[in-house]
């Protein structure tokens, strides 16, 4: 069974993440990203299910989160990317809680923030720790933390 090669894989990172085109594959444009890169959308789970490559998570209702997610440029200003990992450029804030408690135990990477589907669903991680959400509490993911690996 073969493989990409480490080179491939990070330009796959790069087209999703930064838009950046992928050179030599198709036409002489390279497979091109979008006209208009627009965002990726993050968005928090709970522990309320396995999360895995074929069950969604269950996301999170607490009071003063944004369902479906917040946006997240498709730039290097958004993602960085670099050695077949993608990973959030700045900090994602999501809104302060008013309620709880809440555990929250997994991040999603969306391509949008209406859909509810699989299919949209592009990637998916545990967080290194749960984290619990009382009210008054204002979650975030550092810079750096949101780590999405292509291998």
């Amino acid at each position: 069974m073969g493989s990409k090669s480490d080179d491939f894989e990070n330009d796959v990172l790069l087209l999703i993440f930064n838009n950046t085109d992928i050179l030599k594959i198709g036409d002489a444009g390279g497979l091109l990203g979008s006209v208009s890169p627009g965002s990726l959308y993050v968005r928090l789970m709970t522990s309320a299910v396995v999360v895995d490559d074929s069950t969604l998570g269950t996301e999170t209702t607490y009071t003063g989160y944004v369902a479906k997610g917040i946006a997240v440029a498709r730039s290097a200003g958004g993602w960085t990317v670099s050695g077949n990992n993608a990973s959030n450029t700045a900090a994602v804030t999501f809104g302060a809680s008013t309620s709880g408690p809440v555990t929250l135990r997994y991040a999603e990477v969306w391509l949008d923030n209406v859909s509810a589907v699989i299919g949209d669903r592009l990637f998916w991680t545990q967080l290194d720790a749960d984290l619990i959400v009382n009210s008054g509490i204002t979650p975030e993911v550092p810079i750096g933390d949101l780590d999405i690996n292509e291998d």
